[in-house]
């Protein structure tokens, strides 16, 4: 009875307003390339939505967010990767010359992806470059010696010239008809095309070089200038090379300007993305890499497997997925309206988007299992890195990827002669433990005083940016420590080898040299390995790790002193991961 009647009263009371969620900063929702809404981060979260930080400010949640998170202030290189990334280089001059640093694990900041797009007289002028030449010519085209490129030159012409007379003599149409009435003819033609084809070549690379303004003018040949030229055009367009024009290169400069920055700006979201969704899988445990519109974002270099077969257990890549969701709810399909759509939202107050993406692999927590195993295997005997992690009764591989193990190196004795010697990766069961970004590295007594010291603005100096920190530290952007647990009456002890997998900017030798023991990785890779980390698994955050260390070093007859008071800004992870290395270096 008195149910019934609180009912009725109910339903006759005049309705009452809810009050919608408030919050101090609300995001815009994106769908199919427009905003239908902004909502808070409750909200956000509620409905399964990811919050994506596209402004310039940003930087990857190891440097950022997790410190952030356990109310600990970032690592102090945060700015300066934020600084890099935005193309600010101050008085870094080694940085200002490198200049464009994705390929170094520091992807350029909107504004900067941006200002390319908005480049017209650069589009422009690559446009009217005749790209066939390029199409046709065999590579890989490299550096030339210069007077052997001028004899070249001149016998091509005389070679032109005798082919121009005989077509003349005869009353010839063209040198097609020529080569159809002796075989010698036939290889006189196809000899003097091919030269042709490889000039044309050369003029249409060097043209696109100027575009750029990598190149101050076209020579005709692939001389010193066009190969430091064409390295910087490389490093510019996310390519693992060394000056030489490549397949990878050749199909780059065919593609266009335009679709280059589209790339460019696909990967900016692509690295936006995994950060902020914490994943890691790329499809490279089975050697299935997704494409995102269509395009396929990494080079060959980069995908690079050797020839190990897919891992059965490899799991599916879900990056590209949710990279290709975010592109199209913000409507970012093309180069005009990825242009366009980033430019909106630069103008904007805030530069948080939210966007919903497919869901993460049920698997992931902050409590999940992981283990990592480094080991050498397959035909061309290179070393790799697979991550597994725990999912269900079984186990998936999420990433596989190459790294290095050790091998002959130079080192200093203590008389000060310098011999090689073999120096074998640390192997066995071990753990990461402490997880360190903007590392720096203390030189061990045998590295010789040569490797630290080099010319800088036309001047000997120490090589600061090998000790770090910084994108060309020997270790890179992020370093794991190999400890070895030992178990003893006062408890466990975590003994360190010297044994490190750390990032690198030396890519050419993770595909194809050695180390001096420790495990490189593309920057990059460490990057997302370092934030999966710490987005999946519990971890407590130490900090700046203080450390003094001093070492003196001569060259030339003169002597310089490297001083340092920090090793890093280090996270323990809790508990440890466990890691496996392999044999590493073969007898």
């Amino acid at each position: 009875m008195f149910a019934s009647i609180a009912t009725l009263l109910l339903a006759l009371a005049p309705p009452t307003t809810v009050a919608a969620p408030t919050c101090e900063h609300k995001a815009p929702v994106y769908r199919g390339g427009r905003t239908i809404g902004e909502r808070c981060p409750d909200e956000l979260r509620a409905a399964h939505m990811t919050t994506l930080d596209l402004g310039d400010s940003w930087a990857p949640y190891s440097f950022d967010g997790a410190a952030i998170a356990a109310g600990v202030a970032p690592p102090s290189y945060r700015d300066t990767f934020i600084a890099l990334a935005d193309q600010r280089f101050g008085d870094d001059t080694l940085a200002a010359s490198d200049h464009d640093l994705e390929l170094y694990g520091i992807t350029p900041s909107p504004r900067v992806v941006l200002a390319a797009m908005d480049g017209t007289t650069r589009h422009s002028c690559h446009d009217a470059i005749d790209d066939d030449p390029l199409r046709a010519v065999r590579v890989p085209l490299r550096r030339e010696d210069p007077s052997e490129a001028q004899a070249r030159r001149k016998t091509q012409a005389r070679r032109l010239a005798y082919i121009t007379a005989v077509i003349a003599r005869r009353g010839l149409a063209d040198p097609a008809e020529l080569a159809a009435q002796s075989p010698a003819y036939a290889r006189l033609v196809a000899d003097a095309e091919r030269d042709a084809i490889r000039l044309g070549a050369i003029a249409a690379l060097q043209a696109h070089l100027v575009c750029d303004g990598l190149l101050q003018r076209a020579s005709g040949i692939v001389d010193g200038a066009t190969r430091q030229a064409l390295a910087a055009y490389q490093r510019r367009h996310w390519i693992v090379a060394h000056g030489e024009l490549d397949a990878d290169t050749r199909d780059a400069l065919i593609a266009g300007s335009r679709e280059l920055d589209f790339r460019l700006a696909l990967r900016l979201l692509r690295q936006r993305v995994a950060d902020a969704a914490g994943l890691i899988e790329d499809g490279s445990a089975r050697n299935a890499w997704g494409t995102v519109l269509g395009r396929q974002l990494d080079p060959a270099d980069l995908r690079y497997q050797g020839d190990d077969p897919p891992l059965s257990n490899g799991a599916p890549d879900s990056i590209s997925p949710a990279t290709e969701a975010a592109a199209r709810a913000l409507g970012w399909l093309d180069f005009a309206t990825t242009r366009d759509g980033l430019r909106s939202i630069l103008a904007a107050d805030a530069h948080t988007v939210a966007v919903a993406l497919p869901p993460p692999p049920a698997y992931h927590s902050r409590t999940l299992p992981l283990r990592a195993v480094i080991d050498r295997h397959g035909a061309d005997d290179r070393a790799t890195l697979t991550l597994y992690a725990q999912a269900g009764d079984g186990e998936l591989a999420l990433v596989r990827w190459p790294t290095t193990v050790g091998g002959w190196k130079a080192e200093k004795l203590a008389n000060g002669r310098v011999v090689k010697k073999h120096k074998p990766s640390d192997t066995g069961p071990r753990v990461w433990r402490d997880l360190v970004v903007a590392p720096v590295w203390f030189a061990p007594d045998g590295t010789p005083d040569d490797d630290l010291v080099g010319r800088r603005d036309g001047h000997w100096a120490v090589k600061e940016d090998l000790i770090g920190p910084g994108y060309r530290s020997a270790y890179g952007l992020v370093m794991l420590i190999h400890h070895q647990p030992v178990i003893l009456r006062d408890g466990t002890h975590m003994l360190d080898h010297g044994i490190r997998t750390h990032g690198s900017v030396s890519y050419r030798s993770i595909l194809v040299g050695d180390s001096h023991g420790c495990h490189r990785l593309y920057n990059h890779h460490v990057l997302r390995l370092a934030n999966f980390l710490l987005r999946n698994h519990s971890y407590v955050v130490h900090g700046a790790a203080e450390e003094h260390y001093i070492r003196r070093v001569r060259r030339h007859g003169r002597r310089w002193t490297i001083r340092r008071d920090e090793r890093g800004f280090r996270y323990e992870l809790t508990p440890p991961v466990p890691i496996e290395v392999g044999r590493g270096v073969l007898d």
